[in-house]
């Protein structure tokens, strides 16, 4: 049999001994918490804004209230949809119709579509390091937010759906993380995380529950996991390995018959952070969907009352 040939993860070294390389072990959390924001000018035109972020560009939807800003600038509403599949996908999918609700309260809304979504460009190869990525795109955008003369950055919040919401909850780990480590400002300030049906499983069982929808009934992606897997310690990127960090205020609303994240992931979750005294708000809605249908109109104006209560 012939040579095997060394992996894209592996490199040979000068004594011809094979050394395992992980480039994305700078996507673990722990790493994520350490790592410099990188800021960068948000370009508003129309109705999207673009910047940029591990130097590739990134598109999203943006909503701005009418009126005068105040001095300080309008507060900010940093939005993280829900999976989409690529075909279906326009930009401001999935919190098109929240936002401009939250916009007609007063604040203004960034969606941002991720690499490979709307107009940005495309995203990592490997289908688990684009997911793993997804964190640092928002982080990014966090601290490009002091190039919008029209925005307080001091007054920010996270808005998360789905599988959204755990990209929120990997963000509220970091920046926990990070304020026990670092104590120079980020020149932000997020005041609080607002949470729709989240994802909150281990990592991978997060993607793993919902592979049999797929046209191969996940054969692909259970692959690409089971390869990740041989190089990298899935627990280094997985958010129930430290809910210990997240020190900001949550809100959680989840509806009973959601069949796309189970009412008592919610439940679980919401057990785990109560025993670990973290504020937190939990409704749950009866007969709800995951869209929080029919209770929607409560949801958003809930969201607005979690909003103000921390302005104050």
């Amino acid at each position: 049999m012939g040579k095997r040939q060394p992996q894209d993860w592996e490199l040979l070294s000068p004594k011809g001994k094979q050394e395992v390389v992980r480039p994305y072990n700078d996507f673990s959390l722990l790493k994520l918490a350490s790592r410099e924001y990188i800021a960068s000018q948000i370009e508003v035109e129309g109705g999207k804004f673009f910047f940029t972020s591990q130097e590739k560009r990134v598109s999203g939807a943006i909503n701005i209230p009418t009126g005068t800003p105040p001095i300080e600038g309008f507060p900010v509403v940093v939005m993280m949809r829900g999976y989409v599949e690529k075909e279906n996908y326009t930009i401001g999918t999935g919190t098109k119709h929240a936002a401009e609700y939250y916009a007609g309260q007063g604040y203004v809304t960034l969606a941002p579509d991720f690499l490979g979504y709307g107009e940005s460009d495309p995203e990592d190869e490997n289908a688990i390091g684009a997911r793993l990525q997804r964190p640092v795109t928002v982080l990014d955008l966090l601290a490009s937010l002091k190039s919008l003369s029209l925005v307080n950055p001091n007054q920010v919040y996270l808005w998360g759906h789905s599988n959204g919401g755990q990209i929120a909850l990997s963000v509220s780990e970091i920046l926990g993380k990070r304020s026990e480590e670092l104590t120079r400002s980020d020149q932000f300030k997020v005041l609080g995380v607002t949470l729709w049906a989240p994802v909150s499983k281990p990592f991978p069982y997060s993607i793993l529950y919902y592979t049999d929808e797929a046209d191969d009934q996940g054969k692909w992606l259970r692959a690409q996991i089971a390869e990740f897997e041989k190089t990298y310690n899935a627990q280094d990127f997985s958010i129930d390995r430290n809910w210990d960090w997240i020190d900001l205020p949550l809100q959680i609303q989840q509806g009973t018959a959601d069949e796309s994240v189970p009412k008592r992931w919610s439940d679980e979750l919401v057990e785990k952070l109560e025993t670990l005294d973290k504020k937190l708000n939990y409704y749950i809605y009866p007969g709800a969907d995951h869209n929080l249908q029919p209770t929607w109109n409560f949801v958003v104006e809930r969201d607005i009352q979690f909003f103000r209560r921390l302005e104050k």
